[in-house]
């Protein structure tokens, strides 16, 4: 079992506490998509696959996830015209946004914009905030920032946290979408992005916001919550940002860029190691070409790190001093796209990259890297993201968009699926469990599924 995992009754995010069900930030806690508090859930789904309860468009183009706060859901999406090109310099693979009222963000006439949506848990929409341009440099302009909620010290005081992919970070009133205030991270701390701009998605911990600048100026940014001040900054590493939301271990966020992995002390921003892992992988030109885009997967001192476009993965163990890591195993072949792994007792799951429209499902040995399987699903399915609930892991692949429950083991075992019948475009956001139900996004599209054992 992933002890960094185990449920409490509360979490403290420098607010007031919020109990377990919530699903405050990307693939829940820690980025881990491990949905360990949800309980009782259906072993197996009717022959004809399940029927949403509800569904609901107009979240315009992306492939944000969702998050959960009491009665409420968050995500991002785009729409509007034309898609911008972010104000930092650009790598080889593309930032601008102070204060404000409802609009933010260094806005330009016309552009595609990004915002923020509020539904209630029907699917109908609550409010809908614009925040700052869409990035644009080599297409695929949809928002990819999957919200970040803190509590207030009262009810009704939560607040949201989101990037946009031209290297704006936004504070919000969860309440009533409000802007309370706004930071143009690439413009102050000259942002190097890859092809799709900032992507990340802000992690929080007490009282402070953490951002990766990826600029000339500072690695990571580190804002109060409270309003947008600066606490501190990390040394810049002199690479190019990818998009990568960023894990804690320990008392360290582990950042990646687009060749590099960092180590950065949460309270001071002390860099306190860094690592190439392109040369760890024996990649030469970077890890995917620096198109890494997967939160780590921890458990305790050791967290795998890995990146598509045949990236590979590594896992780490970070040094009893935290003054630097070692390298446990590599696996060439485990290298997903953009769809994280899993790791359940002792294995660790996910899909690999043969191409952008392919690839096998894979299940490696934590202690030794070893490869237990590599399997196609169907032929004409192909790669895809994975999230675990109740003994199961859930896996939503790409091509056709269908999505299917496995039993955990040495061998691909795939119980159910079925496959999503709205929305349209990519099957790129990850799902998402909360209080037996099932959140699938598909585009400007969302649904709802019971998934609770009757």
């Amino acid at each position: 079992m992933n002890k960094t995992l185990l449920a409490t009754a509360l979490v403290i995010m420098g607010g007031a506490a919020l109990f377990a069900g919530d699903v405050v930030r990307f693939r829940g806690d820690n980025s881990q998509g491990m949905y360990t508090e949800e309980k009782g859930l259906l072993k197996t789904w009717p022959q004809g696959g399940l029927t949403p309860k509800w569904t609901a468009s107009g979240l315009g183009e992306g492939w944000s996830s969702v998050i959960k706060v009491e009665d409420r859901l968050y995500t991002t999406g785009t729409a509007g015209g034309q898609a911008q090109q972010a104000q930092g310099r650009f790598g080889g693979q593309g930032g601008r946004g102070g204060r404000g009222g409802r609009q933010g963000g260094a806005q330009q006439g016309g552009a595609r914009k990004e915002f923020v949506v509020c539904l209630d848990l029907n699917g109908k929409e609550i409010w809908k905030t614009e925040t700052g341009n869409a990035q644009l440099n080599g297409g695929y302009p949809g928002a990819r920032s999957t919200p970040t909620y803190v509590p207030g010290e009262k009810k009704g005081e939560g607040r949201l946290f989101v990037t946009c992919g031209t290297g704006s970070l936004f504070c919000l009133n969860a309440a009533d979408g409000k802007i309370l205030w706004q930071k143009d991270i690439a413009g102050e701390y000259g942002s190097k992005f890859g092809m799709w701009g900032m992507a990340e998605c802000p992690v929080v911990k007490d009282g402070l916001v953490f951002v990766t600048a990826g600029g000339s100026k500072a690695l990571v940014v580190a804002l109060k919550v409270a309003d947008g001040s600066v606490a501190w900054t990390a040394k810049s590493n002199d690479d190019t940002l990818a998009y990568v939301t960023p894990v804690i271990v320990g008392d360290q966020l582990i950042v990646m860029t687009a060749k590099k992995v960092n180590g950065i002390n949460l309270k001071d921003g002390t860099v306190m190691w860094e690592n190439d892992y392109a040369q760890t992988m024996g990649l030469g030109g970077g890890m995917g070409g620096g198109v890494n885009c997967n939160s780590p997967t921890v458990e305790e001192n050791r967290f795998f790190v890995s990146a598509g476009y045949n990236g590979g993965g590594v896992l780490y163990e970070l040094n009893k001093d935290g003054k630097g890591v070692k390298v446990i195993w590599t696996n060439k072949n485990l290298d997903p796209h953009h769809d994280c792994t899993v790791l359940v007792d002792g294995k660790l799951y996910g899909s690999n990259w043969a191409s952008n429209n392919s690839g096998k499902w894979m299940c490696v040995d934590w202690e030794s890297g070893e490869t237990l399987y590599e399997t196609q699903w169907e032929p004409r399915l192909g790669k895809g993201c994975v999230i675990y609930a109740d003994g199961l892991i859930y896996m939503y692949e790409e091509n056709r968009g269908t999505i299917a429950i496995a039993k955990p083991g040495e061998k691909l075992d795939i119980v159910s699926s079925f496959q999503i019948p709205f929305g349209a475009k990519e099957h790129w956001a990850h799902p998402v469990i909360c209080d037996g139900v099932l959140y699938v996004r598909h585009g400007d599209a969302l649904g709802a599924y019971d998934i609770k054992a009757k």
